[in-house]
């Protein structure tokens, strides 16, 4: 079981499928959405899995070719392409370093254009707010999430930074949240589709990854353990949901919400994403605030630390995107 067969597996069930019937528009939706999910890895430079799945049983050919017969063509990569960026060496601390944000967006006299915004408008209104509940927003890809709270004086939001490079960072190993994803893919392999059978299973293989690595598991229960509230929701733009399933590993508060995620997750995730739109999620992904303006830099005494970009056309539209949101 893993990443490679269960993707094997899933699209050569999904393509006889395909090409065995009249398909339906809900058909032709997921079937693009599957097309996107190849393409979408493509685009981000990851290729091992398209290589594997083309040369095994021509994927991406077929896909495309069911996408073509009903007259119909595939999702487009239509995100902005966002160029690199270069990053001072001078650390801020997360959490205060979006307060100064909020304030700096509240008297910004530019207001992004980017239509998007709307959808991130409506999905925060759509997680909602209870005063018992704690909201953990996972950056960069909830940076305006975590703005859109603040900016209303929402209580018990806490900004973390649990990314790859702060996994890397604190473990000295590369490629550990892979190891964290992996029972999420062997869960849905072995047919786990209900959320609770789902998560119990990945608890089980999560925590032993964890084990391996316990300066990274003490970090993560030590952060969970300084909220005291009955309710942990974690906030972000969806996909896997890897982080959002390792935290629920180790702490029963845990809950999430995700913009969306991929279709084979539909069923799991149900409730907790917020539109089946997988086509969407590089467009979230995407933004100047989410995807450029900070990187993670260093973790210390429970805090967070960023280096941030040092283009100010980065910073502008920034504070743009922040401003279109805080209206």
């Amino acid at each position: 079981m893993g990443f490679i067969s269960f993707n094997e597996n899933y699209y050569r069930r999904k393509l006889e499928e395909y090409e065995n019937k009249i398909l339906s528009d809900a058909d032709i939706c997921e079937a693009k959405q599957l097309l996107k999910v190849l393409d979408d890895l493509s685009d981000e430079g990851y290729t091992n899995l398209n290589d594997t799945m083309e040369a095994d049983f021509f994927c991406l050919t077929r896909l495309r070719a069911v996408v073509h017969r009903c007259g119909e063509v595939p999702f487009p990569i239509d995100h902005e392409r966002l160029s690199d960026t270069v990053y001072g060496k001078n650390e801020y601390e997360l959490e205060a370093l979006l307060g100064n944000l909020t304030e700096d967006a509240g008297s910004h006299n530019g207001v992004s254009s980017n239509p998007f915004l709307e959808e991130i408008y409506r999905y925060c209104e759509w997680i909602g707010y209870e005063e018992d509940t704690a909201y953990v927003f996972l950056m960069r890809d909830a940076l305006l999430p975590y703005v859109f709270f603040r900016s209303r004086g929402r209580d018990n939001i806490y900004p973390w930074l649990i990314s790859r490079r702060f996994l890397e960072d604190i473990t000295g190993t590369e490629y550990v949240d892979d190891d964290i994803r992996l029972p999420l893919y062997d869960a849905l392999e072995s047919g786990h589709i209900r959320f609770d059978d789902y998560s119990a299973y990945c608890k089980e293989r999560i925590l032993p990854v964890l084990n391996e690595h316990p300066e990274l598991k003490t970090i993560l229960l030590d952060l969970l353990n300084t909220i005291k509230q009955s309710r942990i929701i974690v906030i972000e733009s969806g996909y896997m949901g890897t982080i959002p399933m390792m935290l629920k590993a180790l702490d029963d508060r845990v809950d999430f919400r995700l913009f969306t995620t991929a279709p084979f997750l539909y069923e799991t995730y149900q409730d907790r994403i917020f539109c089946r739109n997988y086509e969407d999620i590089r467009r979230f992904e995407t933004l100047y605030s989410q995807d450029l303006f900070m990187r993670y830099s260093s973790y210390r005494s429970r805090k967070f630390y960023v280096n941030v970009s040092v283009e100010e056309s980065v910073k502008e539209k920034t504070l743009s995107e922040i401003a279109g949101l805080m209206r």
